[in-house]
């Protein structure tokens, strides 16, 4: 019977990265502009609009890490992260 193989995939910066999570080594990383040609062509949308809209999804992930980061609740509720990377709160004091 064939290994079944476990990958994650990290949005690191302005990467996508396909890492191994037995060998922990990176197996690929796609820029964002890679990754805005990949949309382009498969979904006939601009590049430029591609590329906004993978640099906002990569603000957006941040954010949502940062949430996590720096709350001193853990877990926090969805609904929480949801408001804070909305309204661009980006500490508990600032709620």
């Amino acid at each position: 019977m064939k290994e079944e193989k476990k990958l994650r995939l990290i949005i690191e910066g302005d990467a996508l990265k396909v890492v191994d999570c037995t060998q922990d080594e990176v197996l690929c990383e796609f820029t964002s502009d890679e990754l805005a040609e990949i949309i382009q062509f498969r979904y006939a949308t601009p590049w430029n609009k591609s590329k906004d809209i993978m640099e906002k999804l990569t603000y957006i992930l941040d954010d949502i890490l940062n949430a996590y980061v720096n709350s001193e609740d853990i877990p926090l509720k969805k609904e929480d992260i949801m408001k804070r990377v909305k309204f661009r709160v980006h500490s508990q004091t600032e709620e």
